[in-house]
Protein backbone atom coordinates (compact mmCIF):
# COMPACT_ATOMS: atom_id res chain seq x y z
CA UNK A 1 0.00 0.00 0.00
CA UNK A 2 2.68 2.48 1.02
CA UNK A 3 4.97 1.55 -1.89
CA UNK A 4 2.15 2.05 -4.38
CA UNK A 5 0.93 5.34 -2.90
CA UNK A 6 4.49 6.71 -2.56
CA UNK A 7 5.08 6.03 -6.26
CA UNK A 8 1.64 7.14 -7.42
CA UNK A 9 3.09 9.68 -9.85
CA UNK A 10 4.82 6.81 -11.68
CA UNK A 11 1.66 4.70 -12.00
CA UNK A 12 0.44 4.61 -15.63
CA UNK A 13 -2.77 6.55 -16.19
CA UNK A 14 -4.56 3.43 -17.47
CA UNK A 15 -3.93 1.70 -14.16
CA UNK A 16 -5.18 4.74 -12.25
CA UNK A 17 -8.34 4.66 -14.38
CA UNK A 18 -8.82 0.93 -13.81
CA UNK A 19 -8.51 1.03 -10.03
CA UNK A 20 -10.09 4.51 -9.61
CA UNK A 21 -12.41 4.21 -6.62
CA UNK A 22 -12.88 0.47 -6.70
CA UNK A 23 -13.00 -2.30 -4.12
CA UNK A 24 -10.27 -4.82 -4.90
CA UNK A 25 -10.24 -8.28 -3.29
CA UNK A 26 -6.96 -10.17 -3.02
CA UNK A 27 -6.68 -13.90 -2.40
CA UNK A 28 -3.10 -15.04 -1.96
CA UNK A 29 -1.94 -18.55 -1.13
CA UNK A 30 1.02 -18.17 1.21
CA UNK A 31 4.11 -20.37 1.05
CA UNK A 32 3.02 -22.12 4.27
CA UNK A 33 -0.26 -23.19 2.62
CA UNK A 34 -2.47 -20.68 4.43
CA UNK A 35 -4.66 -18.20 2.56
CA UNK A 36 -4.34 -14.44 2.90
CA UNK A 37 -7.52 -12.51 2.14
CA UNK A 38 -7.26 -8.73 1.76
CA UNK A 39 -9.35 -5.84 0.50
CA UNK A 40 -8.03 -2.60 -0.94
CA UNK A 41 -10.41 0.32 -1.04
CA UNK A 42 -9.19 2.67 -3.73
CA UNK A 43 -9.80 6.40 -3.72
CA UNK A 44 -8.90 8.40 -6.82
CA UNK A 45 -6.52 5.68 -7.93
CA UNK A 46 -4.65 5.56 -4.59
CA UNK A 47 -5.05 2.98 -1.86
CA UNK A 48 -7.37 4.61 0.66
CA UNK A 49 -7.70 1.64 3.01
CA UNK A 50 -6.28 -1.86 3.20
CA UNK A 51 -7.28 -4.66 5.56
CA UNK A 52 -7.23 -8.42 5.89
CA UNK A 53 -9.81 -10.95 7.03
CA UNK A 54 -10.03 -14.69 7.68
CA UNK A 55 -12.70 -15.87 5.25
CA UNK A 56 -12.87 -16.03 1.43
CA UNK A 57 -15.60 -13.35 1.44
CA UNK A 58 -14.98 -9.93 2.96
CA UNK A 59 -17.38 -9.57 5.92
CA UNK A 60 -17.14 -5.74 5.65
CA UNK A 61 -17.97 -5.48 1.95
CA UNK A 62 -21.26 -3.82 1.12
CA UNK A 63 -21.36 -4.42 -2.65
CA UNK A 64 -18.57 -6.91 -3.36
CA UNK A 65 -15.32 -6.29 -5.20
CA UNK A 66 -15.25 -4.96 -8.75
CA UNK A 67 -11.75 -6.40 -9.19
CA UNK A 68 -10.53 -9.72 -7.77
CA UNK A 69 -6.88 -10.79 -7.80
CA UNK A 70 -5.80 -14.36 -7.03
CA UNK A 71 -2.25 -15.67 -6.89
CA UNK A 72 0.39 -17.18 -4.65
CA UNK A 73 3.00 -15.55 -2.44
CA UNK A 74 5.92 -16.37 -4.73
CA UNK A 75 4.28 -14.71 -7.73
CA UNK A 76 3.37 -11.61 -5.73
CA UNK A 77 6.94 -11.31 -4.44
CA UNK A 78 8.35 -11.69 -7.97
CA UNK A 79 6.11 -8.85 -9.15
CA UNK A 80 7.04 -6.59 -6.22
CA UNK A 81 10.76 -7.28 -6.74
CA UNK A 82 10.60 -6.55 -10.47
CA UNK A 83 11.97 -3.34 -12.00
CA UNK A 84 8.88 -3.19 -14.23
CA UNK A 85 6.05 -4.36 -11.97
CA UNK A 86 3.22 -3.80 -14.42
CA UNK A 87 4.93 -5.67 -17.25
CA UNK A 88 5.82 -8.49 -14.82
CA UNK A 89 2.21 -8.65 -13.58
CA UNK A 90 0.92 -8.93 -17.17
CA UNK A 91 3.52 -11.63 -17.85
CA UNK A 92 2.30 -13.56 -14.79
CA UNK A 93 -1.32 -13.13 -15.96
CA UNK A 94 -0.41 -14.51 -19.37
CA UNK A 95 1.39 -17.44 -17.68
CA UNK A 96 -1.67 -18.15 -15.52
CA UNK A 97 -0.02 -17.61 -12.13
CA UNK A 98 -1.85 -14.31 -11.55
CA UNK A 99 -5.60 -14.30 -12.11
CA UNK A 100 -7.42 -10.97 -12.30
CA UNK A 101 -11.19 -10.78 -12.72
CA UNK A 102 -12.71 -7.43 -13.59
CA UNK A 103 -16.41 -6.53 -13.44
CA UNK A 104 -18.09 -4.09 -15.82
CA UNK A 105 -17.63 -3.18 -19.45
CA UNK A 106 -15.52 -0.05 -18.88
CA UNK A 107 -13.15 -1.79 -16.45
CA UNK A 108 -12.83 -4.80 -18.76
CA UNK A 109 -11.94 -2.51 -21.67
CA UNK A 110 -9.29 -0.66 -19.66
CA UNK A 111 -7.93 -3.96 -18.31
CA UNK A 112 -7.72 -5.41 -21.84
CA UNK A 113 -5.85 -2.28 -22.98
CA UNK A 114 -3.32 -2.63 -20.15
CA UNK A 115 -2.70 -6.27 -21.04
CA UNK A 116 -2.17 -5.37 -24.71
CA UNK A 117 0.20 -2.48 -23.97
CA UNK A 118 2.33 -4.38 -21.45
CA UNK A 119 2.52 -7.82 -23.10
Amino acid sequence: MELYNENFDNVPSLVKRLVGSEEIAGKIELNNGEMLYVTLLMNGGKVGDFYRYDTPNDPNSKFGPSITVESDEETVREILDSDDRLRKAVEEMNDGSLNVEVEGYFRKTVFWSIKQLYS
